[in-house]
């Protein structure tokens, strides 16, 4: 009784910073994230340190988060985050150089004009294509990559910011939702609950069918909204970090088609699980084959040039997108004949402007590291899942998204309860799976709790209620979706 009371006093405190928030005119994405971290923080002093072995719950005393450990929340999150913060930093500095490159303006340009009087088609397209890669890629960062040119395109198209970010970032983690083949997190969610990727793979497909179908349909309704037009207050080259130059006269942009055509061709060979998903083995085999051609007797040239880091298509990390951008910049300044000093100038103020997003990312894995370094998720989960004697879809699925609030990482996730449900619900194992994979998905596109999100937020300078006011019924529609799947596959 006192663990939840002393939990309804912290929601209560919290609804007040909250509400507060909410009417504040300013900027609120790192208010609405302190108030993540202090819920956070107050539940590591009410709810016991809890782990699973099996179906078997157990605890430890105590380990509430105090004032003195502020500092290493910041360090750990930061070190777990380290190689996306790196990423970031990198794209930034990437597009610094794209967006100070005639070619690259001139590209922009010519597509936002001739997708004049197309502009919903372009949408829906690009929209469904990044639901669809998110679904099926491992990493969902890695999409990024070509956002901020989507961004350009749409903002010089007279579309308002809320509707860009849609259409880009919110296309991303609306695909998480139904997270077929993709995402890091789903192949380590298998692993501790020792599922395979095709348990529950009809029901994640049905959802991620239904959630292409939603949003779509979201976006074409509030496209025929005269509230959702692009506000006279909203000049492009001030919402957009990386606004294009203006060009006059004729500029080639073959250079620029060509970067991007490499890079999508990267993106999904490398971050397709071919050998995984697919048993294709074409890629490992050319790996193998190459890394080990010999130079003489015993001097495996290409193996030295690409390095130890080097692995086959299909199991790139996020690093490998990292070594192509900065081999592609090098590329783009010497093309467009950039000077030393110039291509560190432009790539150093592209990477500034990453600077806040980067700073809100470390913020959303604080709140992950509060959860990870005292766990009261197994704790909460103990209780749930322990208020009916048999398995109830309905109080998973609310657990699951509560889970899901505190976990950015859905692989943790499984960490955490993986193993405590292969023993307790094995015979509904796929289902759960479903359940975790959807809400986590929802989580990510409606909590302030998102990496993605407060990224994308941070960089198209939008509000999180501006946010919330636009995705809320998408996210109940789904919710309600799950409910239905739920109830006639185990009922």
């Amino acid at each position: 009784m006192g663990i939840i009371i002393g939990i309804v006093l912290i929601l209560a405190v919290a609804a007040f910073f909250a509400v507060m928030t909410c009417k504040s005119k300013h900027s609120d994405l790192f208010r609405w994230l302190l108030i993540a971290i202090f819920v956070a923080i107050c539940i590591t002093w009410v709810v016991p340190y809890g782990y699973f072995n099996g179906s078997t719950y157990g605890e430890v005393a105590m380990k509430r988060i105090g004032l003195a450990d502020l500092p290493s929340l910041l360090y750990y999150a930061a070190y777990f985050g380290l190689t996306t913060i790196i990423y970031l930093f990198i794209l930034g500095g990437f597009y610094g150089i794209l967006s100070k490159t005639k070619s690259y303006s001139a590209l922009v340009s010519k597509i936002a004009k001739k997708l004049k009087g197309k502009e919903t088609i372009f949408m829906v397209v690009t929209s469904s294509v990044i639901i669809i890669l998110s679904s099926l890629l491992k990493s969902t960062f890695a999409l990024l990559v070509f956002v901020p040119f989507i961004v350009s395109i749409l903002l010089s198209m007279g579309q308002s910011k809320l509707t860009t970010f849609a259409v880009t970032f919110g296309s991303i983690l609306a695909g998480l939702c139904g997270a077929t083949y993709g995402s890091d997190g789903l192949y380590f969610l298998n692993y501790y609950m020792s599922t395979e990727l095709t348990s529950g793979l009809s029901y994640r497909a049905i959802i991620a069918a239904c959630a292409l179908v939603a949003y779509e349909g979201l976006l074409i309704f509030k496209l025929t909204r005269k509230s959702n037009k692009k506000a006279k207050e909203e000049n492009s080259s001030e919402v957009d970090p990386y606004s294009a130059v203006e060009v006059k006269g004729k500029v080639s942009t073959w250079p620029i088609i060509v970067v991007f055509s490499i890079l999508f061709v990267y993106l999904v060979l490398g971050y397709t699980a071919w050998m995984t998903n697919w048993k294709i083995e074409i890629f490992a085999n050319f790996h193998k084959w190459i890394t080990e051609l010999k130079i003489g007797k015993e001097f495996t040239l290409f193996s030295y040039i690409l390095g130890s880091g080097a692995v086959e298509f299909g199991k790139f990390e996020i690093t490998a997108l990292v070594s192509m951008l900065m081999v592609l910049s090098a590329v783009v300044a010497f093309m467009s004949k950039f000077k030393f000093q110039e291509f560190l100038t432009s790539f150093g103020e592209g990477a500034k402007k990453m600077l806040k997003p980067v700073c809100l990312f470390v913020l959303v894995y604080v709140v992950f590291i509060v959860a990870y370094t005292s766990p009261f998720i197994p704790a909460f989960s103990n209780w749930a899942f322990g208020l009916t004697k048999t398995f109830n879809p309905y109080i998973t699925s609310v657990l699951a998204f509560i889970t899901s609030i505190f976990h950015a990482d859905l692989g943790y996730t499984g960490y955490a309860v993986g193993g405590f449900i292969n023993a307790s619900y094995a015979s509904d194992i796929t289902l759960v799976q479903t359940i975790y994979v959807a809400t986590y998905g929802l989580a990510q596109i409606l909590m302030p709790v998102s990496g993605v999100l407060m990224v994308g937020l941070s960089y198209l300078k939008i509000d999180y209620k501006q946010w919330f006011k636009y995705i809320w019924m998408f996210a109940a529609v789904m919710f309600a979706i799950l409910l239905i799947l739920a109830t006639i596959v185990y009922y």
